[in-house]
């Protein structure tokens, strides 16, 4: 059921030519058009730029998607349809949840490609020297592992809110608002160019938790019938 959830978002999603122009534009200028413009930092083995970069692609891509999850669903009046089916709604959040992630985290490797291969290029014009190794394990722990974390996090919240919004423009708001506080402990370090491993762990095992007390939330206190005298 999950499954079904998802594929049937994925399929709308590649409809939606705005979406995909977006998400087009998105990969080029973030794979492309920084990591030249951060040349110097890369070329020097400094990840923090990067990771500064793909924290924010892990908390800002989910705020669209997850705005039009519920929300969305609301103003095209197909919410009855979906909430009146037989499948648990929470079901039908998970299958959206885990729907966001994997849309996000795709748009993460395809920029982490495309500007892993642009740096190869780069070190290979200014210092006529081949070399395939610009991260460090810490670097790609933190980008990728780091970046589902936050990812699931804003995701799970943002899909919450949508719940509760009447409209995508209201839903689109607040996840903007809230995912930025998520991420600002972990941009101010970046910042810095200093962050230690017990930041990160004790960061993804906040973010965690509070997966775990949404889970919770969703489980317990929302019922389809409940949200359908609401409306």
């Amino acid at each position: 059921m999950i499954r079904a959830i998802m594929e049937k978002e994925i399929k709308e999603l590649l409809k939606s030519k705005e979406f995909i122009s977006y998400y087009i534009m998105l990969i080029a200028v973030i794979g492309i058009i920084i990591p030249i413009s951060a040349k110097e930092s890369i070329l020097n083995r400094s990840w923090y730029i990067m990771g500064f970069v793909f924290q924010i692609i892990a908390s800002i891509i989910p705020s669209g998607l997850t705005a039009d999850s519920f929300a969305g669903e609301k103003e095209r009046k197909t919410i009855e349809t979906l909430l009146l089916s037989p499948v648990p709604l929470a079901y039908i959040f998970l299958g959206k949840v885990i729907y966001i992630v994997i849309v996000t985290l795709s748009i993460i490797a395809i920029i982490f490609g495309i500007s892993y291969i642009l740096f190869i290029i780069m070190n290979f014009i200014e210092y006529k020297n081949l070399v395939l190794n610009f991260y460090s394990f810490k670097a790609i722990y933190f980008i990728f592992i780091n970046s589902l974390v936050a990812c699931f996090f804003t995701t799970f919240l943002g899909v919450l809110i949508s719940l509760k919004s009447k409209t995508v423009k209201s839903a689109n708001l607040f996840n903007y608002f809230i995912a930025m506080p998520v991420i600002a402990p972990v941009l101010g370090k970046l910042y810095t160019g200093s962050i230690s491993w017990a930041f990160i762990l004790v960061y993804q095992l906040i973010l965690l938790c509070g997966i775990g007390l949404l889970s919770l939330i969703i489980k317990n206190k929302f019922k389809a019938y409940s949200i359908l005298e609401n409306m």
